[in-house]
């Protein structure tokens, strides 16, 4: 009995440790503020992410380093009973950028910054406490680039990426099963791993004029393998008189991060005012599955039922002084679940994110930009089954309100 009770959380913990959109693309302050509408014209170190191939165009050794800070919320219903706020609290994702020029139309360009990442947590005791209570995902990307500047309006870049991910899950299996909040199960368990993966990514530039630019990036998936530990502790009444549980296990799942590929045009208008526009592609319906096992010779396979998505992203800004340049910018990114299949892992709902921000030139050789963004999403409805008792499944509707996160990120850039 202890076996299958172990197995059968593992496989709830399984079913919301991975959830659609979980994809992180705040890189850049003056990026987030425009959108991401600068994967044509990315004139400093932060290239390195936006577009490797812009940094075949450097002169000289530029280096950036900032992060931006996220606060999600959401209201949550299930089955049309208010729960407490979704409220994870304030998220940090760093970043840090460094170009240098090489002879003969070459440049090296290095980039740490987040891909994928998540994190959630609900109220103590919630009525889905049984599929998940809190969850985090931390993801970070090592990616050396080499740029070559084929002629003075073409360039291209390749570039490796190392993917370091961390995954921790808690949850209270089979919580509330009789409907009074305890008695039959009192339970805790924790999946915790981590991992390192490789992948690759390409880019192109063309400048078909001085003001036109045209990007192409793409990102090829990531394959992981996580391995850490599952722990379940506490007390089940099944079968009579009850057992108490401390199990200690091996853990592993295989985890595929999606690729991708973006799209970008920039145009100055005016010396002064500049345009740009971006659209990325990406194939969540590779992650068709996690395969996890546990000690003991037992195996899981959560099985998914995602979409490919689309982001498209708008963006301005104007130099109001030789010192000061202000941005504004617009996206939508559309929500890849599906509302038959989902978890409480990460709240579903397309985002619509308005961004505005400014830059500081202080010296010649070194700029300040600054950003804040609001994620407004889509209020949604869906379906949740999970195992609420040992080869028991429910199903309940569960429903996001009032979704929003603010953004609020700062890049520092050093041209030596």
């Amino acid at each position: 009995m202890k076996k299958v009770l172990i197995l059968a959380a593992v496989a709830a913990a399984t079913t919301c440790s991975y959830g659609a959109g979980f994809g992180i693309y705040e890189a850049s302050a003056r990026g987030n503020a425009m959108g991401g509408a600068v994967i044509g014209d990315t004139h400093d170190a932060t290239a390195a992410y936006h577009n490797p191939a812009n940094l075949a165009f450097a002169t000289n050794i530029m280096v950036s380093a900032g992060g931006t800070f996220i606060l999600p919320y959401c209201d949550v219903e299930v089955d049309h009973r208010s729960q407490n706020r979704m409220n994870p609290g304030w998220f940090f994702v760093p970043t840090f950028y460094a170009t240098i020029p090489l002879p003969f139309d070459f440049a090296f360009g290095w980039g740490n910054y987040t891909e994928f990442g998540l994190g959630t947590k609900y109220g103590k005791n919630w009525d889905l406490a049984g599929d998940t209570q809190q969850t985090t995902m931390e993801q970070m990307t090592f990616n050396p680039n080499l740029a070559y500047k084929i002629t003075d309006w073409w360039s291209v870049a390749a570039g490796i990426r190392g993917s370091y991910i961390h995954f921790n899950n808690h949850k209270q299996p089979y919580y509330n099963f009789n409907g009074t909040g305890g008695g039959i199960f009192d339970l805790h368990s924790r999946l915790n791993g981590d991992d390192w993966g490789m992948g690759w990514n390409a880019a192109t530039t063309l400048k078909p004029t001085e003001d036109l630019s045209i990007g192409l990036v793409y990102r090829s998936m990531i394959r992981h393998k996580i391995g850490g530990s599952f722990d379940l502790n506490g007390f089940s009444a099944v079968p009579p008189p009850g057992i108490i549980l401390s199990e200690h296990q091996r853990a592993s799942a295989k985890l595929r991060l999606p690729e991708s590929l973006t799209l970008g045009v920039n145009y100055n208008v005016t010396q002064r005012y500049r345009v740009g526009s971006s659209v990325t592609y990406t194939r969540w319906s590779s992650l068709d599955k996690i395969a996890f096992k546990i000690g003991g010779g037992h195996s899981y396979t959560q099985r998914f039922d995602w979409r490919d998505t689309v982001r498209v992203g708008f963006g301005m800004e104007y130099d109001f002084l030789d010192w000061l340049t202000g941005r504004i910018g617009y996206t939508f990114d559309e929500d890849p679940s599906k509302k038959h299949h989902e978890s409480t892992m990460l709240p579903a709902g397309d985002r619509h994110i308005i961004g505005t921000g400014l830059g500081f030139k202080i010296t010649d050789s070194l700029t300040l930009d600054l950003g804040y963004n609001f994620i407004r999403m889509n209020n949604e409805h869906y379906d949740v089954t999970y195992e609420a008792a040992p080869g028991v499944y429910q199903k309940r509707r569960m429903s996001c309100r009032n979704g929003f996160s603010h953004l609020i990120s700062a890049t520092l850039s050093y041209a030596f």
